[in-house]
């Protein structure tokens, strides 16, 4: 669904506007989310503006996910947390009988308060949750640390799963609880002058007989490592992409600036800012 958006901002908010080309009459969904604050949903506003509504949230001091990993890698961890309280505002929604279809998961309409999550929930919107959020995986791909084998495995997980017919949030819950016992489990196999302890698995890179021990877990098999390496040569492509772009952007910055004296047009590089 394409959303006509805008921000308004003044010195104490920041606004994020969805304008929806006809009037709407307040329903069961808007008589809801204006009696009862829903943890995890962004507050919202509705009104009339001329011949359209207004769907107005207060975004001011958080972040966008696509912001957010603008410049960031996405850890397991990251995701995991994510998919908890992504189910802990499934179970809201479902608890005050409002229709899950009406979040918006695109990362830009995702927001970051602090360590807690926002969603965006939109009485208007159309799309399907179930396909919706395997699209928000392939953003969870294209984020993650691919030097580190348990961000790789997990957001492999996430995206495999997600392409199945009938999955759940409980499900890969479930599989993801296995996946990490199964890794606790081969730890224990190796020697001790191998092994590591959980905090370092998620944290280091590992490579040679602790990688392939860490891969050989029930959830996986030989198409995790072509996933991950096909998955790490598009990323790395798409950074050589932007660096090539680079000089040339910044020569083109130079031949834009004002002459000494003309205060009006007055510019500056993105990197002196």
């Amino acid at each position: 669904m394409e959303l006509r958006t805008e921000l308004k901002k003044d010195l104490n908010k920041v606004m994020l506007r969805i304008k929806y080309e006809k009037i709407s009459e307040e329903d069961y969904q808007i008589h809801m989310l204006r009696n009862h604050e829903l943890k995890g949903l962004l507050n919202l506003r509705v009104y009339g503006e001329g011949e359209e509504t207004v769907y107005e949230y207060d975004i001011s001091e958080m972040v966008s996910l696509n912001r957010y990993y603008k410049h960031r890698k996405m850890t397991g961890t990251e995701m995991k947390d994510f998919l908890r309280r992504m189910q802990e505002v499934m179970n809201e929604i479902e608890d005050y009988l409002l229709d899950p279809n009406r979040l918006l998961l695109d990362p830009e309409y995702i927001f970051l308060h602090g360590d807690e999550y926002r969603f965006c929930y939109f009485p208007k919107g159309e799309d399907d949750i179930r396909t919706s959020f395997h699209t928000l995986m392939d953003s969870f791909v294209k984020w993650t640390d691919y030097e580190d084998i348990a961000s790789v495995k997990t957001a492999f997980l996430l995206h495999k799963e997600t392409m199945e017919e009938n999955y759940s949030l409980k499900g890969i819950e479930m599989k993801l609880d296995a996946m990490d016992e199964s890794v606790a489990e081969a730890m224990m196999e190796l020697p001790q002058e191998e092994k590591m302890d959980s905090q370092e698995i998620e944290e280091h890179h590992v490579t040679g007989r602790r990688e392939k021990s860490l891969w050989q877990t029930e959830v996986y098999d030989e198409r995790s490592f072509e996933w991950m390496n096909e998955q790490r040569k598009e990323n790395r492509i798409m950074e050589e992409k932007v660096g090539l772009f680079h000089p040339m952007k910044r020569l083109l910055s130079r031949r834009r600036r004002a002459k000494w004296g003309e205060w009006d047009d007055l510019y500056m590089e993105e990197e002196e800012m």
